[in-house]
This record gives structure tokens, sequence and C-alpha cells, in this order.
């Protein structure tokens, strides 16, 4: 389905000549040419609020069949006659009788006009009142409001379509609510890594294998730092796909681990400063992984998602466990 929304608070935008209203068909005509959707398989909505009223417009969404379509499609022709070509809608009736007649007839059996709110925020409200708590519904309703107008106007300016598509605009919305409005704790969606993955992933040796090797760390320390690095990194991409994360909170999550991790190394520094280098290192990543799981958007955490993102951001030497691990790293591997 795609839908125009039109705001009727100063103007009639579905008056029989009115522009937004033969505009809307203009676009969807284009929109057709061009490819963005079948015509055959789409249904075109008109949202107008508050409610108006127009002949033509209710017409257009009343009629189904091909020749009562063709017949008042030559209706209005007739009377376009006598409207001036100076008219603002004059551009838009031209391109709709000037387009082929079996797509606007498609077009028109599967257009329907809904004006019946007064209000645009209460069906919304009523919509979302199940799911979402009365505390966050107002900042809900908002933030889609404004993601929409967005994402229109960078369409624009990009020269794309100005379509909104339902599925991406759904997991972002989904996202925002579960951040504002959400239960305290993220379960996890992913399954424990099979071993001959995680066996592959040391053999390949990535960076935060090697991290790891450069303190020392047992084969069960780094065997485990593998799955959960996996199983972390499947968290993230599930949840996100989801829209049970919203989109920056996995930055601002990775800023808060290396937080801890300088908080943790100044720590190791200044109460073990004497101990041998690898054994410094090893400390500092299991006083790291030891502590309590940091919340992401205020819930809870599997203790797999810290440790896997610790070790994720350790592959990626934005933090690391030998006191000397940025010159270690760029060192050449041993053969």
């Amino acid at each position: 389905m795609v839908e125009q929304c039109k705001s009727a608070l100063k103007s009639n935008p579905i008056s029989d000549w009115a522009e937004d209203l033969w505009k809307t068909f203009h676009l969807w005509i284009d929109n057709a040419n061009d490819g963005v959707f079948d015509p055959t398989k789409t249904r075109f909505q008109l949202y107008v609020t508050p409610a108006k009223t127009g002949t033509f417009a209710q017409q257009l969404s009343d009629l189904k069949s091909e020749d009562e379509i063709k017949a008042l499609l030559e209706e209005i022709a007739k009377r376009r006659k006598k409207v001036s070509s100076s008219s603002k809608s004059a551009e838009h009736l031209d391109a709709v009788f000037a387009a082929d007649q079996k797509l606007v007839v498609q077009i028109i059996q599967n257009f329907k006009l809904i004006t019946e709110d007064q209000d645009p925020l209460s069906p919304i409200y009523e919509h979302l009142d199940a799911t979402v708590s009365k505390e966050t519904l107002e900042k809900a309703c908002s933030y889609g409001i404004g993601d929409s107008m967005d994402r229109i106007e960078k369409a624009v300016k990009n020269g794309s379509a100005p379509l909104i598509f339902a599925q991406q605009f759904r997991t972002t919305f989904r996202a925002f609510v579960n951040k504002y409005d959400a239960t305290n704790v993220l379960h996890s969606l992913a399954d424990q890594p099979d071993d001959a993955v995680v066996q592959n992933t040391l053999s390949r040796a990535p960076p935060f294998v090697q991290q790891l090797k450069l303190i020392e760390a047992d084969i069960e320390t780094t065997t485990r730092a593998a799955s959960d690095y996996l199983r972390s990194s499947a968290d993230r991409t599930k949840w996100a796909a989801d829209g049970l994360i919203f989109e920056d909170s996995v930055e601002e999550y990775r800023d808060t681990l290396k937080q801890r991790h300088g908080h943790v190394r100044g720590e190791v520094d200044l109460t073990h400063g004497t101990m041998e280098p690898p054994k410094r290192g090893l400390l500092v990543y299991y006083k790291c992984c030891q502590a309590t799981p940091i919340p992401l958007e205020g819930r809870v955490v599997p203790i797999h998602f810290m440790t896997g993102s610790l070790n994720d951001l350790a592959n990626r030497n934005e933090i690391g466990w030998h006191p000397d691990y940025v010159a270690l790293m760029q060192q050449e591997p041993e053969e």
C-alpha cells in the first residue's frame, strides 16, 4: 500500500480542482511508470485530516468498475476545460489525462479516500495505547511523525521517490519505542555458536585473539572469548533487525565499555605496576569481563553480550589488554 497524507487545517486538499488532489494522482502515475510499485498489486490511499469533503475525490474512491471510472474521467475532462490554465492544479490535471488511461483506471480502482478524523493524533494514540505506556506515547508519536518528515525531505533532496517504506519505518519506530518504553531485560536471540565455527575463528586469529595471546590467556579463556564475540555479534544484528534496540545505542554502549576499560586499566596500573605486563593485561581482561554487565538502553544484557562486545572493541584495536598492545599489534605476526 502507498499512502499520501494531507493536512486540511487551512484549506481543502480534496476539493474538485485542488492541487493536492491531482498532484497525488500525478505522483502515483509517475512512480508506477518508474517501476517503484506495481499498480495492479498496490492499494492507494489518500488520508486527509481534519475531515473534508470533495465530490470528485469521493467518487474516485467509491467507483470500482472500469466503465464507471472511464465515464467519470470523461466528465472531469469536459469540466476541466473551464479551469484556468494558470490554476495550480493545471499541470497535474494535464499529466493525469495525458497518461496511459489504462494505468489511471487501475490506480483509481485501487484508490481509497479516508477523511474522518478531526484530530490526526487521536487514531495514532488509540492504535498504540495497548502496547506503549502513557508516559512514552506522546514522545513516540512525535518521533514517528518527525522521522517520517525527515525521510521524505532526504528523499526529495537526493532526487529519490518521496516514499517511506513501511518495514523500514516500523523497524526504526519499534526500536525507538523499545529504547524508551521497554522491559528491563534484553534476551539473547542468538544460539550458542557451533564448536567448529568457534575453532575456525580461533584458527584465523583475528585481532581480538591476537590480543589474548599477548597476555598469555589460556585456551579455555580464549575459546570462551571467541564464542562470546560471535554470539554478541549475532545478538546485535538480530536486536537491530527486529527493532529491539535503537540504532545509536550500540555506539553509546561501546563508549561506556571503553570508559570502564580505561578505569580498570588505570586501577591495575596503580595497584599492580610491578607485575609482568602480560599478567597485568590478563588482570585487566578478567576485571572487565567479571564486572556487572553494563545495561543497554537501561536494560540488562546477557553476560556474553558484554564480554563479546569487549572483545569486539579489542578486535577493532579500540581497547587492549597488554600495556603495550598498540605497539605490539602493529608488529608483523610471527610465522
